[in-house]
C-alpha cells in the first residue's frame, strides 16, 4: 500500500526514512573487518560507516568521475554528520515513539520492500536483448539513422479533441500559423505562441515520422499529451544522425524502464487475482471503483517516449 500525504508529511516521511536507514546501519554496523562495514567518521557515540557514504555515492543521479570523488564524498559526509546529529537529538527526545514518526518509518518501510521486490525480483526479466536494441534503432529512424534537428513555430491551442479535427481540417487549407491565428482570433479560442530549436527526441514521438516529413507551408495539427491542441510548422532542419553504437546504451536503458513498468503491471494483476482484497467499513464504497494495477516505481517510460529517450541530446 502506497500512502500519501501533504507537505509536511512527505518531509517527515523523508527525515523518517533517513533516520530508519541510519538506525538500522548502525544497528548492524559491527566490525567484521570489510571494507563495507568500516567506519567513516565517528559521532558521539554514534558511528557513520563506509557503506552509507557507498550508498550515497551510487545514488548520484549522473555518477561521479574521479575528480568529482573527494568532493562529493566531502558534500555526503557533512550530510550524513548532520543526519546523524540530528538523530541523535530526536531519539533523546523520544522522537522515535510519536504516532506520526512511527506512520511515517512503517509508510518508508512498506515502500522500501515494495520498491526492492519490484527492481531485484522483476527488474533482471526487464533487461532487453541485443536484438531487441537493434530493431528498436532500426524501427525509429527520424530518432536515430536519420534524425534532425528542427527550427519551427508552433501555436499551443485550449481546444479539446472535438475542435481538433475542426482546427486540422481548416489548417489543411493553410501555409502559414499567421494564418492559423487568424483563423482562432475569429472563433475566440485562447492559444500561446512559441518558437526556437528542438531536437527529434524533444518532440512527441507518435507524431515525429510526420514532423519530419512536413513540407515548407504546411502545417501538422495533433492532440498534444497535455489534451490541448498542438500546431507545428517548420521553418528549416538539419540532419544529425546518430549511430547505433551511441544510441545502444541509451535505447537499452529506454528499453528496461519500460518492460519493468508493463512487468510490474502484469505482476500485480497477477498478485491481485490470486489474493483476497477486502475493503471494509466505510471504505467498502470504493472497493467497485478500484483502479487498475499500476507499477510501484514509475519509469521514464510514463513521461512519454520522447522523454525516455532524451540523453541523446
Amino acid at each position: 500500500m502506497v500512502r500519501t500525504r501533504g507537505d509536511g508529511g512527505r518531509l517527515l516521511a523523508a527525515c523518517a526514512a533517513a533516520t530508519l536507514t541510519v538506525l538500522l546501519a548502525a544497528c548492524g554496523g559491527g566490525s567484521t573487518g570489510g571494507k563495507a562495514t568500516q567506519v567513516a567518521v565517528k559521532v558521539n557515540k554514534d558511528e557513520i560507516t563506509v557503506l552509507q557514504v557507498n550508498e550515497q555515492l551510487a545514488h548520484l543521479p549522473n555518477g561521479v568521475s574521479p575528480e568529482q570523488l573527494d568532493p562529493a564524498t566531502r558534500k555526503i559526509l557533512g550530510s550524513l554528520v548532520n543526519q546523524q546529529l540530528l538523530v541523535e537529538q530526536a531519539l533523546e527526545r523520544k522522537l522515535d515513539r510519536d504516532p506520526e514518526v512511527l506512520g511515517a518509518l512503517e509508510s518508508a518501510r512498506l515502500n522500501i520492500l515494495a520498491e526492492a521486490y519490484v527492481r531485484r525480483v522483476i527488474g533482471p526479466q526487464a533487461k532487453p536483448t541485443e536484438q531487441e536494441v537493434k530493431k528498436y534503432y532500426a524501427d525509429n529512424p527520424s530518432l536515430f539513422s536519420e534524425r534532425r534537428i528542427y527550427r519551427l513555430q508552433e501555436l499551443v491551442i485550449d481546444a479539446n479533441s472535438e475542435q481538433e479535427k475542426e482546427i486540422e481540417a481548416t489548417a489543411s487549407h493553410m501555409k502559414t500559423l499567421k494564418q492559423l491565428a487568424e483563423y482562432l482570433h475569429g472563433k475566440n479560442l485562447a492559444f500561446s505562441a512559441d518558437s526556437g530549436v528542438r531536437t527529434a527526441e524533444q518532440l512527441p514521438l507518435n507524431h515525429l515520422p510526420q514532423i519530419a516529413q512536413l513540407k515548407p507551408e504546411s502545417l501538422l495539427v495533433y492532440l498534444n499529451p497535455n489534451n490541448r491542441v498542438s500546431a507545428i510548422e517548420v521553418m528549416a532542419s538539419e540532419s544529425r544522425p546518430v549511430d547505433d553504437k551511441k544510441a545502444a546504451p541509451v535505447i537499452e536503458q529506454f528499453l528496461t524502464k519500460r518492460k519493468l513498468e508493463e512487468l510490474s503491471v502484469a505482476e500485480l494483476k497477477r498478485l491481485r487475482e490470486a489474493s483476497k482484497v477486502e475493503y471494509v467499513g466505510d471504505y467498502s464504497k470504493f472497493a467497485s471503483a478500484e483502479p487498475a494495477a499500476t507499477a510501484v516505481i514509475a519509469p521514464a517510460s510514463q513521461q512519454g517516449d520522447e522523454k525516455g529517450i532524451a540523453a541523446l541530446r
